[in-house]
């Protein structure tokens, strides 16, 4: 094989990697993109250097020529082909702003977006101090409220402020602290650190099915992670592979479902997860009521989007719970159910988080229940 060949080739190759490079960083500026390329191609350019001394110490010069050559042909075309479907696949999916969660390109490039304030809430900065004839509502809750694959204009805590304001001559403030993944045993944190320093006069609690779970996760279902979190970050490709390759593990019945997992811990009312949970749920109730604050619930369940969900029988626990306490408590499955099959209610169509319009049925509902109040 020529030099004149053999530099051809490599300089063809390097070409193809530092495209990938460019496809997979679009988000870094120039130079950091720069730095990341040339520390790849170097270790590549190394390894590349390494796999041409070994053929030419194993086979005859013409032999491993024509081997190297093949085998850069064939390394060049898949990085070529990876970068096509890169670039079809980002195309095809660009009306996705987030998926169900947030290790996806996706909602990598919507999190850049999203402004939090001072307590790192998505939610605007204000005083702590309650202006004078203002009536400020707290929403505390998880992705749902904190408005996961929508404008923050169009979560139900801001129509709600909206559609409040001139009503008995004051003005209205709700205050949105959600955050994603939160639970019950998070949202206690939230409500002794940020939520009761701020004098809100009333508190919503949104509440959804994994809310129970707690901080002991040691028996749930196991991820699959042969696809890094790394690439699924910066790649439409790669997340779309470990997402398929997560639905069929679950179909093959290679690994438990977060269903089957829910239902081994929560199905008794009475196991010691199932006490846990109502032992925290009612501390939180404890503590508004404790700087008497009224409290209203709004609860949420995946059986708006998935009719195979099996885990309603938590909301229901919680209804029951909400009457035991003599709580007001909406039911989204009243406004949410009539719609399932609808993708319009979903924030995506990877992702089923509460689209703009389900969060203004919702706001239509908690109107109805806490107008009176509020």
């Amino acid at each position: 094989m020529s030099l004149r060949a053999l530099i051809s080739t490599s300089a063809l190759l390097f070409f193809s990697l530092f495209l990938s490079l460019l496809v997979l960083f679009n988000d870094r500026s120039l130079l950091s993109l720069l730095w990341v390329s040339a520390k790849i191609l170097y270790v590549f350019g190394l390894s590349y250097l390494a796999l041409w001394l070994v053929l030419n110490r194993l086979l005859s010069a013409a032999r491993a020529g024509t081997v190297f050559v093949n085998l850069s042909v064939a390394l060049i075309a898949t990085i070529v082909l990876l970068v096509g479907a890169e670039c079809t696949l980002r195309y095809a999916f660009r009306d996705v702003a987030t998926t169900g969660d947030n290790l996806s390109y996706f909602s990598t490039q919507w999190n850049k977006s999203v402004r939090h304030n001072r307590w790192g809430f998505r939610e605007r900065d204000f005083d702590l101090k309650k202006p004078s004839g203002s009536y400020r509502i707290a929403v505390v809750g998880d992705s749902m409220a904190y408005g996961q694959g929508i404008r923050e204009e169009e979560r139900f805590s801001d129509l709600l402020e909206d559609r409040l304001q001139g009503r008995r001559g004051q003005t209205y403030q709700v205050l949105n602290f959600a955050l994603p993944g939160a639970e019950t045993t998070d949202e206690l944190g939230f409500l002794t650190r940020a939520v009761l320093t701020s004098r809100p006069d009333f508190i919503l609690l949104q509440w959804y099915v994994n809310d129970v779970e707690g901080d002991d996760k040691g028996d749930g279902p196991s991820q699959l992670t042969i696809v890094p979190a790394g690439l699924r970050r910066v790649s439409v490709l790669f997340y779309l592979v470990h997402r398929g390759l997560g639905n069929l593990r679950s179909r093959l019945g290679w690994a438990p479902s977060y269903d089957q997992y829910m239902l081994g811990r929560f199905a008794d009312a009475n196991s010691p997860a199932s006490l846990k949970a109502t032992a925290t749920m009612s501390t939180f109730i404890e503590i508004c009521r404790g700087f008497n604050i009224p409290l209203g619930i709004v609860l949420f369940s995946e059986s708006y989007f998935s009719a195979a969900s099996r885990l309603d029988f938590l909301l229901e626990r919680m209804l029951l719970l909400c009457k035991e306490q003599k709580l007001r408590c909406v039911d989204t499955r009243e406004v949410l159910l009539p719609l399932r099959g609808d993708a319009r209610l979903l924030a995506s169509r990877l992702d089923p988080h509460p689209s703009a319009l389900a969060n203004q049925l919702v706001a239509d509902r908690l109107l109805v229940e806490f107008g009176d109040i509020w």
